[in-house]
C-alpha cells in the first residue's frame, strides 16, 4: 500500500529519523508509538508526502485511496452545516449521509448544526464516517482518540475494529491497540522498535 526506503526528516541539526525502510501490506495495522514530540507526526506526514524529506522516497500502490484524521479534526469546515458538508464530501445523498452518520451515533439533532459547534468527539465521529463513505481503503490516524470522551472512544474502537481496509495510526491509547490488533510497530525514543530498522 506504502512502501518508503530509505527516508530520513531533520529540522536544522535535528534528526528526527534516518534511513527507515517500510512496507505498510495491505490489510496491516501499523502503530507509530513513542513520547510527545519524538517525530511519530512528523513521520504519518512523511509517509503522506506531505512533508519534503532530506532523503529517501515514498511510493503509493495503485488503487490506493489514503483518508487522514489530524489531531485538529480538520476536515470540514467549521462555518459549514454538518450534513451539506458531509454529503458535499462523500457525494452520498442526503439520506445515505443521514443513515451513516447515525451509525456514529450523530442523528438529526446533529446533522442541522454548524460543524464548528459539535463537540471534538462528535466532529471525530463525523470525520471517520466521512472516510468510511469515501471508500479509503488506507486510514492514517494522528491521536484519533484525543478530546474523545469514553462513549465516543468505544464507538471509534467499534468502527475500527470493523475495518476492513490498511491502517497507519499514532495512539497511546492501550485499549484501542487491544480492541484493533496490531501487525506492526514503530518506536521513537526507545520504544520497541527504532526508526530504520522498523
Amino acid at each position: 500500500m506504502i512502501r518508503a526506503r530509505g527516508l530520513a526528516m531533520r529540522y536544522g541539526s535535528k534528526r528526527i529519523f534516518d534511513g527507515l525502510e517500510l512496507d505498510v501490506e495491505r490489510g496491516g495495522f501499523v502503530l507509530v508509538t513513542g513520547p510527545n514530540g519524538s517525530g511519530k507526526t512528523t513521520l504519518l506526514h512523511a509517509l503522506l508526502g506531505d512533508v519534503p524529506l532530506a532523503e529517501g522516497r515514498r511510493w503509493v500502490g495503485p488503487g490506493v485511496t489514503i483518508g487522514t484524521m489530524d489531531q485538529a479534526r480538520a476536515g470540514f469546515a467549521t462555518d459549514a452545516v454538518l450534513i451539506d458538508a458531509f454529503t458535499a464530501l462523500t457525494g452520498l445523498d442526503a439520506t445515505a449521509a443521514r443513515s451513516l452518520l447515525a451509525k456514529f451515533a450523530l442523528g438529526a439533532d446533529h446533522v442541522g448544526r454548524q460543524v464548528g459547534h459539535l463537540s471534538p468527539g462528535e466532529r471525530s465521529r463525523a470525520e471517520l464516517a466521512a472516510l468510511m463513505g469515501t471508500g479509503v481503503n488506507c486510514l492514517v490516524l494522528d491521536e484519533p482518540t484525543n478530546h474523545l470522551d469514553l462513549a465516543a472512544i468505544e464507538q471509534l474502537e467499534h468502527a475500527l475494529a470493523g475495518y476492513r481496509g490498511t491502517f497507519v495510526i499514532a495512539t497511546h491509547d492501550r485499549r484501542l491497540l487491544e480492541t484493533i490488533g496490531i501487525t506492526r510497530t514503530i518506536g521513537f525514543g526507545g520504544d520497541e522498535a527504532s526508526p530504520g530498522r522498523a
